[in-house]
């Protein structure tokens, strides 16, 4: 039996190498071949009206049974090169049986028969340890394929921090909340400038607006401060701390906005307004309650209802949004509005004014402003223009200045 191994693991080692390029080329083209009817289906699903509507049944269940069929040919390949792969090693096993069994008779006079019937018995049992062997063999190679191409795509995609964006700030960051533009500029495509030489500082707690015609660079100023535009020129500094040398994950996670649209993910009410679970229930719930919108969860469900977007209005889905800023008040000082309020109408703009308000009070707020009318009680008013920042200064002093965009655009308004 020892003498049989010396010829037996490179003969295992060779069926085990063919067999794993063949598996491996197959499974692949069984995940390939099972993917058009996936999609399929979900394509029915999504339309069982029109499909209904104009008879299509019959054909739709001939295309599944067509790509049904498609999807079982490799499968049916593998389950062969399984079936090769338990013809071979009990060929082997038949041929070291035969081996053990001419030893045993040629040297008949210094064996007994009971280690030969041993031998036998390890012979049989070492059949199925073969092809167990194998076949976890072939496993782990075609996960440890996949575990490969996964690192391979994330050593091929390109990271969006750059060297130097390493600067860990402090937990408490920004615990003022001053910002300050110097000569920033920035652009889309390298030639038209979105944002040039702005330079603006911001004081702790200023509520400041930002105004002007579209294009003009209002939301290319907050994209800047949130790093998800790169400036070409000067910096953004934000309580002493140079936004270019932290990592912009944690920018984007010290600076609290509510933009425009809104994004709402598969799951309950809890999962939404807290989705990392580190907020008690009790909290949420009195968010949502201070903006008016908890009867109407409490009526499908509460917390644990599931979140629907398509059930709630563009108003309530601001609230929503909201709630969710006043659930993350402790972790920043800076809040942004990215023209929060340029879907609602009146009444929810009103409630989240007040609401705004009475909780940021304290807040650094830049508001980019779809009405005019909306940020006239702020502390100052920035109004940009092609890319620059043209007028900056308190509400009142530039509606009394001739000439002035903030004071064209209040009288245009107020004479509709």
């Amino acid at each position: 039996m020892a003498l049989t191994i010396p010829f037996t693991l490179p003969v295992i080692y060779l069926i085990q190498n063919v067999y794993l390029r063949t598996s491996r080329q197959l499974r692949h083209m069984d995940l390939e071949a099972k993917s058009p009817i996936y999609s399929h289906f979900l394509e029915t699903l999504n339309g069982l009206s029109t499909i209904r509507a104009f008879g299509w049944q019959q054909s739709l269940k001939n295309i599944n049974i067509r790509l049904l069929d498609a999807s079982q040919k490799p499968y049916y390949l593998l389950f062969s090169a399984q079936r090769w792969l338990n013809l071979v090693l009990d060929l082997l096993v038949a041929a070291l049986a035969t081996i053990l069994v001419s030893l045993a008779f040629t040297l008949r006079h210094s064996t007994s028969p009971g280690l030969l019937g041993a031998a036998l018995n390890t012979i049989l049992v070492l059949n199925q340890s073969l092809q167990r062997l194998i076949t976890s063999w072939t496993s782990m190679e075609t996960s440890l394929g996949a575990i490969a191409r996964v690192k391979s795509l994330i050593a091929s995609t390109p990271t969006e921090n750059q060297p130097g964006e390493d600067r860990k700030p402090p937990a408490t960051w920004p615990n003022r909340g001053e910002i300050q533009f110097e000569s920033v500029s920035a652009s889309y495509d390298g030639v038209c400038m979105a944002l040039s030489g702005i330079t603006m500082r911001i004081k702790p707690g200023e509520k400041i607006g930002i105004c002007g015609r579209t294009g003009s660079g209002k939301s290319s100023l907050v994209l800047a401060l949130l790093r998800l535009l790169d400036i070409s020129a000067g910096r953004v500094v934000i309580d002493d701390v140079d936004l270019s040398m932290v990592p912009r994950h944690e920018v984007r996670s010290r600076i609290i906005v509510i933009p425009q649209d809104q994004f709402m993910l598969e799951g309950s009410v809890r999962l939404n307004a807290d989705p990392f679970g580190t907020i008690s229930d009790a909290c949420i719930q009195n968010a949502l309650e201070k903006v008016h919108l908890w009867p109407l969860i409490e009526s499908r469900g509460g917390l644990d209802g599931k979140m629907d977007a398509s059930s709630l209005s563009a108003g309530e889905q601001q609230l929503f949004r909201l709630a969710q800023a006043m659930l993350r008040k402790d972790s920043s000082k800076i809040l942004v509005l990215d023209e929060a309020t340029s879907n609602v109408d009146s009444n929810t703009d009103l409630l989240m004014q007040k609401v705004i308000q009475e909780e940021f009070k304290d807040f650094t707020i830049l508001a980019v402003a779809h009405r005019v009318d909306t940020i006239l009680n702020y502390d100052k008013v920035a109004v940009f223009d092609k890319g620059k920042l043209v007028e900056f200064d308190r509400p009142q002093t530039l509606l009394e200045t001739k000439g002035s965009f903030l004071g064209t655009v209040y009288r245009a308004n107020k004479a509709e």
